[in-house]
């Protein structure tokens, strides 16, 4: 969590947030547009189908010729339903017959907006929102006239039609809109209090140095004023936990320059056998008291690389101590190192009691420590881990974890060399 909200991951996120619901919008506006034009031309349709529909039986009650053609169809939309015509072709009952008539079809055709009916000669320009139908040899003269249905608005039946589409298009983008604001404000709020214990937990290292040099000060100066106190057990105590406490500082504080950038590695060539030979010299005191073994199998003694020397030798003797502590039986921690085309694999292998799949998914986060056994009983910050893998990662490599509860677990390091 705290690597996913890192200063110039929220507004990454945000962009990608918005740049998604843009392209929400621009999909649902065209889907929009793309039904509206469907539903209008089912209306037209529609329309067509029961004009027709009114005209074919009006001529088969009163044999008069008609001649329907789709193609005369001149527009759409709604109005108050009668019948004009300034020349009369049809008496007022067969006005009101054919409005009956093509009241039903559109009825039944499912058409419930209001509209008008004229009938008129080729002599008159029917308005682009009318439907228009030639009727031929109307009352046995030779005129031709036309019936026109135009509709004032659709919008009725459009909305009708569409509405579900809209409410759910409306609702979808509030809810997306809604809960990519709360995930952004939770970003935000968790990256604020993020910072603010990052920054207090490295203030706090740092205060806690000044007095921790000033207990190694003072131990060494107790010492030179008292040679009888050289060898004291108490000293030694104060001495070793003033040690390790000093070493889980200094790696919270490179740990957080490394990961903001500000540090650096000073590579040089090294001997991989001789970095491990100084990580294992370093632990000496625990692996005796511990009645531990670390083996070292190395098929090439001379094998060099380039790399940092501190960080490297600091982040072997972290797996080495980590196998130490977490076993419940004698330690045995086997290190190999295999020499590759291009990179080495460097593998500890231990009999600790293991890591559960679940924790495996965690172990390389700051401040997670494995939830098997005592954890409590091994004093740590839990950014060991971290801080290896930081580390690899600095020098172009990566770590890899196998472990089983009970049966120990394997660390394999990858890391490229530049020296032959």
């Amino acid at each position: 969590m705290n690597s996913f909200i890192k200063n110039y991951k929220v507004p990454l996120l945000f962009t990608l947030l918005s740049f998604a619901l843009l392209s929400l919008v621009a999909i649902q506006i065209n889907w929009f547009t793309t039904s509206k034009k469907l539903i209008e031309e089912q209306f037209d349709q529609k329309v067509h189908l029961a004009i027709g529909s009114a005209l074919s039986d009006f001529n088969s009650l009163h044999h008069t010729e008609l001649d329907l053609n789709e193609e005369e169809i001149c527009g759409e939309n709604t109005s108050y339903t009668y019948i004009t015509s300034e020349t009369k072709p049809l008496s007022y009952s067969n006005q009101l017959e054919l409005e009956v008539s093509l009241k039903n079809y559109m009825s039944c055709y499912g058409i419930d907006e209001k509209y008008s009916v004229d009938i008129f000669d080729d002599n008159y320009t029917a308005g682009s929102g009318t439907y228009c139908c030639s009727i031929n040899s109307l009352k046995g003269n030779n005129q031709d006239y036309k019936l026109g249905v135009s509709f004032d608005s659709k919008k009725n039946y459009l909305f009708d039609k569409m509405k579900f589409i809209i409410f759910s298009f409306i609702a979808i983008f509030i809810l997306l809109a809604g809960v990519s604001f709360l995930i952004l404000s939770s970003l935000v709020k968790q990256k604020r209090i993020t910072d603010n214990n990052v920054d207090f937990f490295n203030n706090t290292a740092h205060e806690l140095k000044t007095p921790l040099t000033s207990i190694s000060l003072a131990l060494s100066m107790l010492r030179k004023r008292n040679a009888s106190l050289a060898n004291d057990k108490y000293l030694e105590i104060i001495k070793s936990e003033n040690s390790k406490l000093t070493d889980q500082i200094e790696r919270v504080l490179y740990l957080s320059k490394m990961e903001s950038g500000e540090y650096r590695l000073k590579k040089e060539a090294l001997n991989v056998k001789q970095v491990l030979a100084d990580a294992v010299a370093n632990l000496q005191l625990i692996i005796e008291e511990k009645d531990a073994k670390v083996n070292l199998h190395i098929d090439n003694p001379d094998l060099m690389i380039e790399a940092d020397y501190f960080h490297l030798t600091t982040a072997f003797k972290n797996l080495i101590d980590n196998a130490l502590k977490y076993c419940e039986s004698k330690p045995i921690v086997d290190v190999f190192i295999l020499e590759l085309a291009d990179t080495i694999k460097v593998t500890f292998s231990d009999n600790g009691v293991g890591i559960c799949r679940l924790d495996q998914e965690h172990i390389f986060e700051k401040f997670q420590r494995v939830n098997t056994g005592d954890i409590r009983a091994s004093n740590g910050f839990g950014i060991g881990l971290a801080y290896v893998k930081r580390v690899i990662e600095m020098h172009k490599g990566f770590i890899n974890v196998h472990s089983e509860l009970s049966r120990g677990s394997k660390f394999v390091l990858t890391l490229p060399y530049t020296i032959q």
